[in-house]
């Protein structure tokens, strides 16, 4: 609580009367809105959903402070991430910057963004090497959830179009190349980013998510361990998996 107080009182210094700002540790959360819609977010979203992260994943919390600053609007959120950070080519969402242990979202566009980003921001203290593809398919499956019994449920989202239509084309990576190449944020970063999240939902749905998570942070040094993980905990090879995984994607529809 001491260096949550610290942190808040070093953020308020830098921030304006516009501002509300509140300490719920390991979080200190601001935003330019009034202080009951700050608790909302707070109290629904930050809270919530790291509590049902914790409960479905991640053993360690965090022994740091988390900053997460939401802003009401595009404007203002573009103009204060340059003013605080320095950062001018931002995503229109938000984003997660892990050097300054900040979430820095327009939650004028909802809080998908910032379950997200929460996800990284969680995730780092359980699983530090977590690979790229997991981390952002796991954060990707947070953009639309819903917390149910105390843990986290991800939902259909608008990624579904994009994913459909490369495998309608034939243009959709092996699945053993996405979870064994290095080249998440490539030229194809977009389709990565939804092939991804959508195996990470496909195998919640096969109640086999958790399960998963824990093997690949157990085992995650070995060689192509995203692949060996998956073999492992469906007992069958990564093809035979991606042809039930593209079996059960294809009908799916966004929105429902």
């Amino acid at each position: 609580m001491a260096e949550c107080r610290k942190a808040s009182d070093a953020l308020r210094a830098r921030l304006d009367r516009t501002f509300a700002l509140t300490v719920s540790p390991p979080f200190v959360v601001a935003g330019n809105m009034t202080a009951e819609k700050l608790d909302r977010f707070t109290r629904y979203t930050v809270l919530e959903g790291a509590k049902a992260m914790w409960a479905s994943y991640f053993e360690k919390k965090p022994d740091k402070v988390i900053t997460v600053l939401l802003f009401a609007d595009e404007k203002s959120y573009r103009a204060w991430a340059e003013k605080l950070y320095g950062d001018r080519d931002v995503s229109y969402y938000g984003y997660y910057k892990p050097d300054e242990r900040a979430l820095v979202m327009n939650i004028g566009t909802g809080g998908g963004t910032l379950v997200h980003e929460l996800t990284h921001a969680l995730i780092v203290y359980d699983f530090p090497d977590v690979p790229r593809w997991f981390n952002e398919g796991l954060g990707s499956l947070h953009e639309q959830c819903n917390f149910q019994e105390g843990k986290v449920i991800g939902l259909v989202n608008w990624r579904l179009k994009g994913l459909q239509d490369a495998i309608g084309a034939g243009k959709l990576r092996p699945l053993r190349e996405l979870v064994t190449a290095d080249d998440f944020y490539g030229a194809q970063r977009g389709l990565n980013y939804a092939q991804a999240r959508y195996f990470c939902q496909y195998m919640q749905e096969k109640r086999l998510l958790e399960k998963f998570y824990v093997y690949l942070r157990a085992n995650h040094k070995e060689k192509d361990s995203g692949a060996a993980a998956i073999e492992h905990i469906f007992g069958r090879k990564v093809e035979e998996v991606e042809k039930d995984f593209l079996t059960w994607v294809k009908p799916l529809k966004f929105p429902p």
